[in-house]
């Protein structure tokens, strides 16, 4: 596991030090996907990084580097990325300049160590930008959506079938009434046997989404230790993350799971949930210049559109002027 933070960190200081190719920002992207703690370092430094020259592609000098410790001392007054961390991935890129020559590396799976026993999970995790299926060792189907990772235990090799999600994605469960499939996302546990359901849990989301389309499924109380909530088919269990409560309601199924069809859908969306869509739709980092529309409602459907032909869409409706730059966007109201 050290070995693994060692890279990691080395990646890392690549990133802010430029030096770092599209393969290992990639790559950083998937390690952020493993935790929420990951997640909300990789997004710090990142904000770091994209501040920093954006129209030079040469390595940050010294200068550079020192301007970036005084706004990681800034930012971290404001994100859950400490002083410490901060220090650790500073230091590691004044080693970058002396002594790195650089290196590679793929993660298929990663290895954790619990009660001295060794336990190989597989990974499976997609950066912004990217959706895909897979066919897990029981014959269960996942379709993971973007910036989206699963976790589990090698050739589900335990007495029962449990997956780590961060993320979304769409279980279609075979059954397997002596082993049931375990979906762990954000501290909740959902339980079934021979199920299609959708979870969506992306780390920082307020709010957790189960949606259930058919068989049964049996979710821990996320908010207490009484019995396991039952879900039915077509309804749907929200957890608000930050309030520590929940809601039960019925659902419309292609605003939910269209995304595996390559449907973006929107339904009386926001200009926040439009803006974090697109970016994880696409793998960009949309930049909002002027005042934020207050009474943005947006309620379509786009299957297998383009981000430019989107964004003229929307453009002609609410009013505002779009740039596109490689993966940066400008939208200037």
């Amino acid at each position: 596991m050290r070995q693994n933070e060692n890279k990691i960190d080395v990646l890392l200081a690549k990133m802010l030090a430029r030096t770092a190719s599209k393969e290992e920002i990639e790559e950083l992207e998937v390690w952020a996907l493993e935790s929420r703690e990951n997640y909300e370092t990789l997004k710090t430094l990142k904000k770091l990084w994209k501040e920093q020259s954006l129209a030079s592609k040469k390595p940050i000098s010294k200068s550079k580097i020192d301007d970036i410790w005084e706004k990681g001392m800034v930012e971290k007054k404001e994100n859950s990325f400490s002083y410490n961390t901060f220090l650790k991935y500073a230091a590691v890129i004044l080693f970058i300049f002396g002594f790195y020559s650089g290196f590679y590396y793929f993660i298929a799976a990663n290895q954790e160590k619990e009660e001295d026993k060794v336990i190989e999970y597989t990974v499976l995790a997609n950066p912004a930008g990217k959706k895909t299926k897979h066919t897990l060792p029981d014959g269960s189907v996942v379709f993971l959506n973007c910036f989206s990772s699963i976790k589990f235990i090698k050739a589900f090799n335990s007495e029962e079938r449990k997956v780590y999600l961060m993320g979304e994605a769409y279980f279609e469960v075979a059954k397997n009434v002596n082993k049931p499939f375990i979906v762990e996302s954000n501290g909740v546990t959902t339980k079934a046997l021979g199920t299609i359901f959708n979870i969506n849990a992306y780390p920082g989301d307020e709010t957790m989404k189960i949606s259930l389309f058919e068989g049964e499924v049996e979710i821990q109380n996320p908010t207490s230790e009484k019995l396991p909530i039952l879900l039915l088919p077509g309804k749907e269990l929200q957890v608000d993350n930050i309030k520590d409560s929940y809601v039960k309601s019925s659902f419309n199924p292609e605003l939910v799971a269209g995304w595996k069809e390559g449907k973006l859908v929107f339904e009386y969306a926001d200009f926040m949930e439009v803006k974090v869509k697109l970016e994880r739709w696409f793998g960009v980092d949309i930049k909002v210049k002027g005042r934020k529309p207050n009474d943005w409602k947006v309620s379509t459907v786009y299957k297998k559109e383009s981000l430019k032909n989107i964004l003229m869409d929307l453009q002609y409706a609410k009013q505002f002027a779009y740039e596109i730059n490689d993966d940066q966007v400008t939208i200037q109201f």
